[in-house]
C-alpha cells in the first residue's frame, strides 16, 4: 500500500469511530462560542441548544422528552444568566458606592483643614459660616462619609 492509502485509511478509521461514539450518545447539544463558533458536546453547558436525543438503541425518543430536557437546559441558562446579571448590578452599586466614598473624604478633609468654611450665593458672594454652623457642617460630612465608607471610617 502507498502512504497516501495508509494516511487516507487512518483517516477514514478515525472518522468513523467519532461518528460511532456521537452517534451513541443520548443527547447531543450544540452551543455558540464568543467567537461564533459552534461546538457539539453530550455535556449540557449554558446556553446549548438540544439538536439531536437517542436512547441507547438508537431509536428516537417521544418529543415530550425531549421538550422536558430542552426545557430544563433553557431554565438553566437563564438562571445563570440571572445570577451573572445580579453579579454585575452588586459590582456597579460598589463601584458607586467607592466614588461617594471617596468624594466625602475628599470633601471632609477639606472641611477639616480649612480655617473658615464659606458658601457662595448666586451673584458669587461668599457668606462665611458661624463656627458653631461651620461645626454643624463637618459632622453633616462626616455622617455622609460614614454612610458611604462604612462607620470605621476616618480620614
Amino acid at each position: 500500500m502507498s502512504r497516501s492509502t495508509v494516511i487516507l485509511l487512518a483517516t477514514s478509521m478515525a472518522v468513523l469511530i467519532a461518528a460511532a461514539g456521537i452517534a451513541r450518545a443520548d443527547v447531543i447539544y450544540e452551543w455558540t462560542d464568543a467567537h461564533g463558533e459552534p461546538h457539539y458536546t453530550d455535556q449540557w453547558v449554558p446556553g446549548a441548544k438540544i439538536i439531536r436525543t437517542e436512547t441507547a438503541h438508537g431509536t428516537a425518543t417521544d418529543s415530550s422528552a425531549m421538550k422536558g430536557i430542552q426545557s430544563e437546559s433553557d431554565a438553566a441558562s437563564r438562571e445563570i444568566k440571572q445570577q451573572d446579571a445580579a453579579r454585575a448590578v452588586q459590582q456597579d452599586e460598589a463601584k458607586v458606592r467607592a466614588a461617594r466614598c471617596r468624594q466625602d473624604r475628599a470633601e471632609y478633609q477639606k472641611l477639616i483643614e480649612a480655617r473658615r468654611i464659606f458658601t457662595t450665593d448666586k451673584s458669587g458672594q461668599r457668606h462665611y459660616l458661624s463656627e458653631s454652623a461651620a461645626q454643624d457642617a463637618r459632622l453633616k460630612v462626616r455622617e455622609a462619609m460614614q454612610a458611604d465608607c462604612g462607620s470605621g471610617s476616618s480620614s
